[in-house]
This record gives structure tokens, C-alpha cells and sequence, in this order.
């Protein structure tokens, strides 16, 4: 149970200690040796944050129509005598150590192997748009922990379909509904493992998703009727807003998106393509987890924007076939930690020369 991972006889110790150090050396090197980045959506979430905070100004109310993040920027600020993008970088940062647990716990349901699991998230949490954007000002980093646990809860759900299971990935979508747009991927695996699920009549799949896109509509619902009767916005304004960029901004090009999609995972794709190879030795269960769990994964390709920050969900499928690449490519411990280190070391060659990169690749 992940209640006793941290008990004195947890077998799960050891590992946790290494995750976690680890993402405090991330952290370190990110915060100390690569600026904050106040652009994008930032001056927006910090502006509101200010504002619920009880601070005068004009919102930015496209931003309110997702507001946990500008209310948790609120809650943390206080924390550092009111500075908000302090408050924004503690949140980022406490949203990372979690995502590093839920990834090590979705990788033990794909493996019994928890040295495995282990080095496979200490590459995930490694990534280059994780230490890029997921530690900067932006507002993926909870986003993505909430869809690591919808597809945790997801994936407990199809091999044992019980209210709790389900109420787990479904709380995680409903919360991630109010914090970014990856919450609808989410909450369409979801559906389909609920479709899928071998065990449960068709009446009572039918229910728990109607239950799901009650609760989601719910709380979009609550969030749309606040801000509709306070700013007069709602999302079809948010997304014509969107709608009317520029394809020279979106770098909507087969060019760019091949770009950023191998930036998600950079030389992890070199596992990728192994678990891939080796498809036919996963479990039935386990190849049925991941085929259902492809097309949200893919849905990426409908953002309006090209970017590795916003291809990012595709990574804890990617990190599953690279989990079982790993396992399928060598037994060796020393083969499997050399490998990932090479993994790593690449990632950070891309952080620190990725803007070198860009001006030869653009």
C-alpha cells in the first residue's frame, strides 16, 4: 500500500530516498543556474493571483476560468512575506516532488521490478520540458501530476474495477478541469478503460460515466456561471482567442512537431522504440492499458500550439514502453543505470544548449 511506503520496513525506502534526491538535485540546478521565465500565461496567473489575494487590478479572466493555480500561488505567497512568483515556484516545485511519487507508483503496476520502476522515473522526472517549463512560471506542473494520477487510478480501475479506483482517476480529472486543458485527455481514458473494462455490465459503465461528466460539467459549469457573471467571458471567447493565431506563432509544421515531440523524451526514445519492439511480451492487461490510453495521448496534435511543454502528456506513455525497452534490453543493473545516466546527461546537454539548438534548427 503507498500509505506504508515511507514506514521503517518499507521495501519502497530506499528507492523513494533516491527519487527524491534526485529531484531536489533538479531543482537545485534549475533554480540556481537557469532563470525564471515571466512570459506566456505567467503574468497572467501571477496578476490574478494578486487579486484573489485581495490586491486591486484587472484580471485576466481566461486565466480564472482555471483558478487553482492563481488561488494556490495565493495560498503560497504568504509563505514568503507576499512575493507571488515565490509562491508560483513553491507550488511548482511541491507539484514536482508529487509528480515523482505518482510516476514511481504508475511504473510498479506495469513491473514488480522497483529498482526498475526507480530508474525509469528518475528519467521521467529528468525530462528536458520538466526542467524547462514544468519548473519555470507556467502552470503544467500540477496539470501533469493530476494526469499521472487519472491514469494511476485509470489503470487500478481496469484491473480491479471498484468505486474507489474509479473515484480516484475521477477526482483527478474533475480537479484537473480547473487547472489546465490536459484534464480532458485525462478524462477521455478514462471513458474508454470504463468502456473497456472486462467485468462491469453495460448499465453500470454507463453510470460511472455519467457520473464523470456530471462532476466535470459540475465544477466547469460553477467556474464558467462566476466568471460569465463577473467578466461577462467564457470559454468560447477562450478559445476564438486562441483560434486567432497566427501559424508563424503556432509553428503548426510537420517540421516543428517532429522537433518537439523528440524534445519530450529526447534519447528516452531510443526505449521507447524498444518497448515497442518487444510489444508482444507485455501482459494481455498491460497491452490493452496502453492501447487505450494512445489516442489521448496523441491528442496533442489538437493544441493550437507547437511545443514540447504542451506535448507533454504523451510522456507517461512513453515512459511505460521505456520501462518495459529497459527491461527488455538488458537484466544488468549497471548496463540499466548506464543507460539511463546517458538518458539524464542528455536531457540537461538540451536544457542548458536548447537555445544554441534553436537558432541552427529553427
Amino acid at each position: 500500500m503507498i500509505k506504508n511506503w515511507f514506514a521503517p520496513d518499507s521495501p519502497h525506502r530506499y528507492f523513494l530516498c533516491v527519487i527524491l534526491i534526485v529531484a531536489a538535485l533538479n531543482i537545485f540546478v534549475r533554480l540556481h543556474f537557469l532563470p525564471l521565465t515571466l512570459g506566456g500565461d505567467a503574468p497572467g496567473y501571477l496578476n490574478n493571483a494578486q487579486i484573489i489575494s485581495g490586491e486591486p487590478g484587472t484580471p485576466f479572466p481566461g486565466r480564472l476560468l482555471k483558478p487553482l493555480t492563481p488561488l494556490f500561488i495565493a495560498l503560497f505567497a504568504p509563505l514568503f512575506h507576499g512575493d507571488m512568483v515565490s509562491g508560483f515556484v513553491m507550488l511548482n516545485v511541491l507539484c514536482y516532488a508529487l509528480f515523482a511519487l505518482a510516476a514511481y507508483a504508475l511504473l510498479l503496476l506495469f513491473t514488480a521490478d522497483r529498482f526498475l520502476a526507480m530508474l525509469v522515473t528518475l528519467m521521467l522526472i529528468s525530462t528536458y520540458p520538466i526542467l524547462e517549463y514544468g519548473l519555470d512560471l507556467e502552470s503544467d506542473m500540477g496539470s501533469w501530476l493530476l494526469f499521472v494520477l487519472t491514469i494511476f487510478g485509470s489503470v487500478r480501475y481496469y484491473r480491479a474495477a471498484s468505486w474507489k479506483n474509479f473515484g480516484i482517476a475521477a477526482a483527478a480529472v474533475v480537479v484537473g478541469l480547473l487547472w489546465k486543458e490536459y484534464a480532458i485527455p485525462a478524462g477521455i481514458f478514462l471513458g474508454l478503460v470504463v468502456l473497456f473494462e472486462p467485468t462491469r455490465t453495460w448499465k453500470e459503465k454507463f453510470f460511472r460515466i455519467f457520473i464523470l461528466a456530471a462532476f466535470s460539467a459540475l465544477a466547469v459549469g460553477i467556474m464558467q456561471w462566476i466568471i460569465y457573471a463577473k467578466y461577462h467571458y467564457t470559454y468560447i471567447d477562450f478559445f476564438r482567442e486562441a483560434a486567432t493565431t497566427s501559424p508563424s506563432q503556432s509553428q503548426r509544421h510537420l517540421y516543428f512537431i517532429g522537433k518537439s515531440l523528440f524534445a519530450v523524451f529526447l534519447l528516452g526514445w531510443g526505449l521507447v522504440f524498444s518497448g515497442l519492439w518487444h510489444w508482444r511480451s507485455l501482459s494481455r492487461p498491460d497491452r490493452w492499458t496502453l492501447a487505450l490510453l494512445f489516442p489521448p495521448s496523441m491528442m496533442f496534435l489538437l493544441w493550437t500550439f507547437v511545443s514540447s511543454r504542451l506535448y507533454y502528456i504523451v510522456a507517461p506513455l512513453l515512459a511505460i514502453l521505456a520501462l518495459h525497452g529497459l527491461r527488455s534490453l538488458s537484466e544488468r543493473r549497471l548496463v540499466q543505470v548506464c543507460i539511463v545516466i546517458a538518458i539524464m546527461v542528455g536531457s540537461y546537454a538540451w536544457l542548458f544548449a536548447s537555445g544554441t539548438f534553436r537558432v541552427f534548427l529553427q
